[in-house]
């Protein structure tokens, strides 16, 4: 793969906007006396302005029944008569940021008695609104409210993601019956984003664990069928390896006893030793490099316990869900247990639509904000769903999460590596690679190593060649059978996994 080194790939800033979507790309109207009506009336004795959380929000209310006439009527004719019958423009947005900021934190003093002197620096405040278009059953804004730090950040070593979470949200915000409000962004101050662990495996790290040059693709795979015995899951892992991938993962769906968990890894890197693979977080000069990271996702309080097994027999990679197991913090749990437990984590997006899996992007949180939270919690490698997959994020969204992660430098050489899977194969890595960049990614296939019907190491070449293809220019399926073909038996695997597609 010489010419594959000597190569330059740069990310394609294009890629996105296909979709139809809510609010990525949507313009905004201009409604400056809306916007100072509403920013007067809810701030409204929320004078405090010291440090705080920027959550921005997608939110969409809903009219109340005396605005029903807006079915029947043109917008030119409804905005009027909502006026005669003293309903402003977007009086329903204003009335759930009211609602929001109310009991987001809480409310201005009430009484009886004096005001607590540091009464105010708990309550939030409307810092922005930007409106979107209303149609004749809701009205919809991006709105950013700013959360004081005193409210919720209970902890001087580690980030309060659960208590963050909750003041930004929890039924304030998805709870009330006339309006959702959607988490797009979250913006820190500096003091606070210092609390987060960071990249302690960047991509330039990991690149040099590996001894890959800047601009090679780096393959990976996941073991597949979900669930095999011990000696046959070892000699699969090493088999790939052989192949030439550089990073093999268990399945997120093998879940085994920390005992089991003990016998699995401990063989599995037996046999990588005896191949030359060397594991250790300082391996030898004259070794082979690899990444394996097997699964331990559990129960909160047993992922440390797991984590330590898992290394102390040989792992020098971990995976599990952030989002099953008790949040992105749980790799600073690791990490404190000792510089030998520090090995690059990759936080597995299984669970991830519980946040933001909503197909009508109405609730829940943005899929950027858990690239943003897994980055700046220190997770080494995170699941980007690969073009022409089948896996949300969808295509509309991942322009937006590469460009959020730029602005925080947690994309390319100093982030986290971006792992592009999920139904990806020798018939679209390429055109992952030319849209997406090399550098800053790896690209793990599974079901197209694995189910390669002349086995692994011909599933791995044929993505090879799909690799050497598409820096020739050749990414689309017809052309790629041809180039298969003008390689006579070197293009075999190639050509074989092509089939039918």
């Amino acid at each position: 793969m010489s010419e594959i080194k000597k190569a330059k790939v740069v990310d394609r800033p294009e890629i996105g906007l296909t979709e139809k979507h809510p609010y990525l790309g949507q313009p905004f109207l201009k409604k400056k006396k809306i916007e100072k009506r509403i920013l007067s009336s809810v701030n409204k004795g929320r004078g405090y302005r010291g440090k705080a959380v920027e959550t921005t929000y997608y939110l969409t209310a809903k009219l109340h029944p005396h605005l029903s006439l807006r079915a029947s009527l043109p917008l030119r004719e409804w905005v009027p008569r909502i006026k005669e019958r003293g309903a402003p423009e977007f009086q329903e947005v204003e009335n759930a940021i009211g609602m929001m900021l109310i009991h987001g934190t809480t409310e201005n003093w009430p009484g009886p008695g004096k005001e607590p002197a540091t009464y105010k620096k708990h309550t939030s405040w409307l810092k922005e609104i930007k409106f979107l278009k209303a149609d004749s059953q809701k009205e919809s804004a991006l709105v950013t409210i700013s959360t004081p730090l005193k409210f919720f950040d209970t902890t001087s070593n580690g980030v309060p993601l659960a208590q963050l979470r909750m003041a930004t949200q929890s039924e304030p915000f998805n709870g009330f019956i006339n309006f959702t409000a959607r988490v797009v962004d979250y913006h820190f101050p500096v003091s606070f984003k210092k609390k987060f662990v960071g990249q302690v495996w960047p991509h330039k790290k990991i690149r040099e664990y590996l001894k890959v040059s800047k601009n090679e693709p780096i393959i990976g795979t996941i073991v597949k069928p979900k669930w095999l015995p011990p000696k046959l899951f070892a000699q699969k892992v090493t088999e790939a390896a052989l192949g030439g991938v550089l990073f093999v993962k268990s399945d997120e769906n093998l879940h085994l006893t920390k005992k089991e968990l003990a016998k699995y890894v401990n063989l599995t890197v037996k046999m990588l030793n005896k191949e030359g693979f060397d594991l250790l977080l300082n391996p030898g000069a004259d070794k082979k490099r690899f990444l394996f990271a097997p699964h331990i996702t559990t129960n909160a309080f047993e992922v440390c316990e797991y984590a330590k097994i898992a290394v102390d027999h040989g792992a020098n990679c971990l995976m599990f869900s952030p989002h099953f197991s008790g949040d992105f913090e749980l790799i600073r749990r690791i990490y404190e247990m000792g510089d030998r437990y520090k090995v690059p984590i990759y936080a597995h997006t299984a669970g991830m639509n519980l946040f933001c899996g909503d197909p009508n992007y109405s609730f829940g949180e943005d899929a950027k904000i858990v690239y943003l939270l897994a980055g700046l919690s220190g997770a080494a490698f995170m699941q980007l769903p690969a073009m022409k997959g089948y896996i949300r994020p969808t295509a509309v969204e991942k322009k937006a999460i590469i460009e959020r992660l730029k602005e925080e430098n947690l994309v390319g050489d100093d982030g986290m590596t971006l792992v592009i899977a999920g139904g990806l194969g020798a018939e679209n890595i390429g055109y992952n690679i030319k849209t997406l960049g090399a550098n800053g990614k790896m690209f793990l296939a599974g079901t197209a190593i694995f189910h390669h019907p002349d086995g692994i190491k011909a599933g791995i070449l044929a993505l090879k060649l799909a690799i050497e293809a598409a820096f020739q220019g050749i990414t689309e399926v017809p052309k790629l059978k041809k180039y298969a073909k003008s390689l006579g038996k070197k293009g075999a695997p190639l050509l074989i996994a092509l089939k039918g597609k």
